[in-house]
């Protein structure tokens, strides 16, 4: 198991190959990967609507 970093990170290197030789590379900042939690979890915790058939439409 990795030990934790001596300092705190700023941001997430995505950089892979697969075996046709495509390659993935993006760059995740530490703000952007904190919003894309943030939003997650949301929307993890909102309440699901179930309409029937005789609702509305939204």
């Amino acid at each position: 198991m990795p030990e934790e970093p001596a300092e705190e990170w700023t941001k997430v290197v995505i950089d892979i190959t697969d075996a046709h030789g495509e390659r993935l590379y993006a760059e995740v900042t530490r703000e952007e990967a904190e919003a894309a939690s943030a939003r997650a979890r949301e929307e993890a915790e909102a309440p699901i609507v179930v309409r029937g058939p005789s609702s509305p439409a939204p």
